[in-house]
């Protein structure tokens, strides 16, 4: 296994279309790093890049000790499993997870332990006599995750692979995917434009706009602690609250004024705020800072009224659509909460747990 190192990398297309710029990364060795983004940020193409499938423009690639920018792609000893499982639909289950080693001219006794290990790692031992039309699509992205095992590559790559597969089948193959990590011991890198899959399987996650990288962190911390209001919005389900106003002070405090409520800013801000008063800012709350069991349960903890414009029950949580009059917002509160559609509630906020942006640099304020 290896470590993978990108230094200044850019992609530009014909017609200088800039794809990615100035890309930086170090992936560790048996890390398991997922870049994460809307469509057309540049994810894949990143990939595609480290695979060796689109060219660079501009920087260097390390795959291990070597640098591979003109490397091509069959030696790179990486394996890439892509969205649409690409296996042959002529060839049986063993067949398609036999043909790379077949190509290189390994011994049939080892191509069938390799094949045989694999299968028996993602539990498709019983289907290696099927061709790909007889599998569901589960079944598929299992054979050609399989494939991929057989080669021991230094890097797995992985291209939007659960795209294609519904809701339930989504939830247990990043389970196994995340296990397969785990047993390989080896460097895996996701690109998804799933912000879920990405919280919940990286070990670190990459967020990436318009070709560029907005923050790079462990999950825990791009959650806590987004560094602009992209990541924010981006990161979290449902996403984080804004509400745009401006830092002021009262009663010798500083606050955050909306024109339908007011919120005294913790004291612990008040270096960073000090600079903002009177400008305009964005308040960010996530929505189960806002009406949860514990917020609520707080004594003289600030509260936002507005009204309730759609409830959503989920089972453990429920989440209300609110409306102050200016701005709309997504409470996450007790599932036995007593409300109505049209209902005005003030809701308890979790202040020491929001963010302050600035609206110029969108980058936080603290």
């Amino acid at each position: 296994m290896a470590r993978v190192l990108l230094e200044n990398v850019t992609k530009v297309y014909p017609g200088n279309v800039l794809a990615v710029k100035d890309f930086n990364l170090e992936i560790q060795d048996c890390e398991f790093v997922v870049l994460v983004g809307p469509s057309g940020c540049g994810k894949s193409t990143t990939l595609r890049m480290i695979a060796g499938l689109e060219e660079i423009t501009g920087g260097t690639i390390r795959i291990g000790d070597r640098v591979v920018n003109d490397v091509p792609p069959k030696d790179r000893d990486i394996a890439m499993v892509f969205q649409n499982y690409a296996l042959y639909p002529h060839m049986t289950v063993y067949e398609n997870m036999a043909f790379g080693l077949k190509l290189r001219k390994f011994k049939k006794t080892e191509t069938e332990r390799r094949v045989k290990e694999a299968a028996d790692i993602l539990g498709i031992g019983e289907l290696l006599a099927r061709r790909p039309k007889a599998l569901s699509g589960g079944q598929r992205q299992r054979v050609a995750v399989g494939r991929a095992i057989v080669r021991k590559p230094e890097a797995f790559l992985f291209d939007e692979p659960l795209s294609n597969l519904d809701a339930k089948m989504r939830v247990q193959m990043r389970t196994e995917i995340s296990k397969l990590h785990t047993r390989l011991s080896t460097t895996m890198i996701y690109v998804t434009h799933d912000q879920v899959e990405a919280m919940t399987m990286g070990d670190r996650i990459v967020v990436m706009r318009d070709g560029v990288i907005q923050q790079v962190a462990e999950p825990a911390e791009l959650y806590d602690n987004p560094v602009n209001t992209f990541v924010a919005g981006f990161i979290g389900t449902p996403p984080m609250n804004f509400f745009s106003g401006v830092v002021g002070r009262s009663d010798g405090r500083f606050v955050f004024r909306e024109e339908t409520f007011e919120l005294p800013l913790p004291e612990a801000w008040n270096d960073k705020v000090a600079s903002f008063v009177d400008q305009e800012v964005e308040f960010g709350a996530r929505p189960e800072n806002i009406g949860s069991p514990t917020a609520e349960a707080t004594p003289d903890v600030p509260r936002i009224e507005a009204m309730v414009e759609v409830i959503e029950p989920m089972g453990a949580e429920t989440y209300l659509y609110m409306n102050t009059g200016k701005h709309a917002f997504i409470a996450r509160v007790d599932p036995h909460r007593k409300c109505r559609v049209g209902d005005r509630l003030a809701l308890a906020i979790v202040l020491d747990k929001s963010h302050l942006f600035d609206p110029k640099t969108t980058n936080v304020i603290v």
